[in-house]
């Protein structure tokens, strides 16, 4: 079933310098995996379907000798080695690097012969980090809701942040995905040996993404609240390629900070609209409501307290 993206999609986020410059710089924030809170999601398990040793070990192999020309040739063409003989070098470590590691495995197979389980699963956690270290892309988290008091807690540091809102209708370049809650982490040994050496692309493509599906888009059912959709890029910081269209405060945010975003945002093009978050008095609901600079409780930043006081003391001595 084809999964509708929904025409808006949010990022809470605390208050920060790191923030406030992700918002004025228009910028967004593609993470490593690695660093995420889960550490189910995106880390499967491998499991085998194939039984053989020996295909086994063509996996492993393929999967080492991939790695190591992809770090060492993104390695040489910073030092603006390309050359044939470069290339040459690096095609020949990999094959060495890849016989050094299977062939520790066959000493493994001499030692524990009676004990082949034991030499398959090494095999497994080896192939299993081999393929990860081939994933090096960032991810974009973005929740499908502004108003999820779970959401509020645990990423908008405790209602003290803002959810930062994006229209992403007018998108032709990135594809947008819906996670999965109700998948499997597990791959397959067959998969992975479609994937490398599947004998025509449309079987290498598939078994590619049904790999990325489990690895990048899966994730434990009991995470179904925040309703995440994830757009995959290179790591760190990227241009905003959606619309800014809205920021919602929490209901802790500080008045100050809120005028503070709001005027830094002010020349920003574009409907960008602002909202408060307010509690339900008849739910544990959550809602919001407009504001802007004109609003009373902004008209009063930015504060002159020095001013307020020598008025003060003007008027005091003239009642003396």
């Amino acid at each position: 079933m084809m999964h509708i993206v929904p025409t808006r999609l949010y990022k809470y986020k605390s208050f920060s310098v790191d923030s406030l410059d992700l918002l004025v710089s228009d910028k967004l924030y593609f993470a490593n995996p690695n660093s995420f809170n889960d550490p189910l999601d995106c880390n499967p398990s491998i499991k085998d379907n194939i039984h053989d040793v020996d295909v086994l070990k063509d996996i492993l192999k393929r999967l080492i000798i991939d790695n190591t020309k992809k770090e060492l040739t993104e390695a040489a063409s910073k030092i603006k080695y390309t050359g044939p003989r470069t290339l040459e070098k690096i095609e020949s470590l990999g094959e060495r690097e890849a016989a050094q590691v299977l062939s520790g495995i066959d000493d493994f197979l001499l030692i524990f012969d009676d004990d082949i389980v034991f030499v398959l699963n090494d095999m497994l956690e080896l192939i299993k980090k081999n393929l990860m270290t081939n994933y090096t892309s960032g991810v974009l988290s973005l929740a499908q809701n502004y108003d999820c008091p779970l959401m509020w807690s645990h990423y908008a540091d405790q209602h003290k942040g803002f959810c930062i809102g994006y229209d992403v209708s007018d998108n032709d370049f990135y594809d947008i995905h819906a996670l999965n809650y109700g998948g499997s982490r597990f791959i397959t040994t067959q998969q992975i040996h479609d994937m490398l050496f599947g004998s025509t692309e449309s079987i290498r493509k598939s078994a590619k993404k049904a790999i990325d599906e489990v690895v990048l888009l899966s994730k434990a059912p009991q995470w179904c609240y925040e309703k995440e959709h994830r757009v995959i890029l290179e790591q760190g910081l990227q241009d905003n390629p959606f619309r800014l269209s809205d920021v919602t405060f929490g209901l802790r945010f500080k008045d100050s900070a809120k005028y503070s975003v709001m005027q830094a945002l002010s020349g920003r093009g574009g409907d960008l609209a602002f909202y408060e978050m307010v509690l339900s008095n008849d739910s544990f609901e959550l809602g919001r409501i407009p504001l802007s600079l004109e609003d009373m409780p902004m008209r009063h930043f930015p504060k002159n307290n020095y001013l307020v006081y020598q008025d003060f003391m003007d008027l005091s001595d003239t009642n003396s």
